[in-house]
């Protein structure tokens, strides 16, 4: 297995150092701002979380700047990026952040709402240097394949300091990040062009989870409802429901699941209005 390890990450190195995708961020380790980039890019496309990742950043510089600001200032900013819950942790965690500072926090970032070990791994090798793979799916889903594993996290587990050894984490976590995007893709695997394809198990999980569709999924509502209440204000159930263009057993379950993720607010007289802590 060492031999095999060593041959996967040299020739992924070399690749990404022909293929690195350059971003502002690529060689920043200060936490904050990597803390913002892996929010944000959380099932968004890395290439359009940029350009939200430089909005923030702009108008936020340290967390104390988010911390003062508020959930209304957020959603604005968030909007289009959808999963707005994100928005409410990352101003929630910019909270704590402010009182205790990252490394307070080190290395248990998991304390920070909506921080998984995904995010709390990629602090660690981006910011701390620590030997750590960052599990994104595109991580699991090379090792998978090239390895030929049905569990890549119980594969990483055991053989994380084969791989990392003598490596910075930083550049081996970004080159599959990066291969996994490009070349070893979800669907339509650029095999012929990837310089891994001779030694590669082609372990291929053809499992695939039904998504739901977006269009005039509880999803679409929750980002309409949001939206509304950004641009109109506080607004009646009623009226809502109108301009949703919905059924109220639809719209009821709706508020209160944002209710309790903490975005929305609804008083005794019906009225609901964006939650402004």
């Amino acid at each position: 297995m060492e031999v095999k390890t060593k041959n996967f990450k040299n020739v992924l190195l070399k690749w990404y150092k022909r293929n690195k995708r350059e971003y502002s961020w690529r060689n920043d380790s200060d936490p904050w701002s990597i803390y913002l980039l892996e929010v944000i890019s959380q099932q968004t496309q890395l290439s359009r979380a940029d350009k939200y990742y430089k909005k923030f950043i702009k108008e936020f510089p340290a967390p104390k700047d988010m911390a003062t600001s508020s959930l209304k200032k957020i959603l604005e900013m968030w909007s289009g990026l959808g999963y707005n819950s994100r928005a409410k942790r990352m101003f929630e965690s910019s909270k704590i952040i402010a009182e205790k500072s990252f490394d307070g926090l080190y290395p248990d970032f998991q304390q920070l709402p909506g921080v998984g070990p995904y995010t709390e791994n990629a602090l660690l090798s981006f910011v701390y240097n620590e030997k750590v793979i960052t599990e994104d799916i595109n991580v699991k889903r090379i090792i998978s394949r090239y390895f030929g594993v049905k569990n890549p996290k119980k594969f990483i587990e055991r053989f994380s300091s084969l791989l990392l050894k003598n490596t910075e984490s930083r550049k081996l976590n970004q080159a599959l990040m990066d291969f996994g995007s490009i070349i070893c893709r979800p669907r339509n695997p650029l095999c012929l062009n990837c310089p891994l394809e001779n030694s590669c198990k082609k372990y291929f999980n053809l499992e695939t989870k039904s998504q739901e569709k977006f269009f005039g999924s509880n999803r679409e509502v929750r980002g309409k409802l949001i939206k509304i209440l950004l641009k109109k204000g506080r607004l009646n159930i009623n009226t809502l429901q109108q301009e949703l263009n919905t059924d109220q057993e639809k719209l009821d379950k709706i508020i209160k699941n944002l209710q309790k993720d903490g975005l929305v607010k609804l008083n005794k007289n019906n009225l609901i209005d964006i939650n402004s802590s």
